[in-house]
């Protein structure tokens, strides 16, 4: 079957139309993502900061910071939790004291962007220097260290491969929030495909 100009030109137009939608759709849907995954500019360079002093990869203090406080710096939660990383008073003086070797300091200073990053960063380095595996350092920011210790102790919690399956609904939820928001902030901003 021969194709005359006129058809040609009008499966050439539908191939470019079909194509300049595809990339119209892939716009669409990253600009929607960035909307739910966002990272809003006057964070970038706190967390650029923690995550550089603690080691940490960029996109988990994200994923924390969108987690725990959508970006609210002011934020208490009905348990006292603080700011970006929602540190209660209790937790800051661990991390001050235990963690970081410093003397105590007021639980005023977690309404500070810097200083609420600087230590959940403190915090989430050492909960993954404890463990080794990212699920469970983020269960125990969720659960508690010593609610998790509980469970790794717990053989029918423990695969072979010593990954723990946690048997609480609302930190296993927690958890797997977590890790979509690190994949999607890596995949989104960093050109990280997991």
């Amino acid at each position: 079957m021969k194709l005359n100009s006129r058809r040609l030109i009008a499966l050439l137009l539908l191939i470019l139309l079909s194509v300049g939608f595809g990339f119209a759709f892939d716009a669409v849907a990253t600009a929607i993502e960035k909307h739910q995954y966002p990272m809003p500019e006057e964070l970038c360079g706190y967390i650029s900061s923690a995550a550089e002093e603690f080691g940490l990869p960029e996109t988990v203090l994200w994923a924390f910071v969108r987690t725990e406080s959508r970006f609210a710096s002011d934020l208490v939660s009905p348990d006292g939790a603080i700011g970006l990383m929602q540190l209660t008073p209790e937790t800051f003086s661990m991390i001050c004291t235990e963690i970081l070797g410093e003397e105590e300091k007021s639980s005023e200073l977690l309404y500070a962007p810097a200083t609420n990053l600087h230590y959940g960063a403190a915090l989430v380095s050492s909960l993954y220097e404890r463990y080794g595996v990212w699920e469970t350092a983020y269960a125990a920011y969720f659960a508690g260290r010593e609610t998790v210790d509980a469970w790794l102790r717990d053989p029918n919690l423990v695969t072979p491969q010593g990954r723990l399956n946690i048997p609480d609904p609302d930190t296993a939820a927690y958890v797997e929030d977590i890790l979509r928001a690190v994949e999607r902030y890596g995949e989104l901003y960093f050109n990280r495909i997991p």
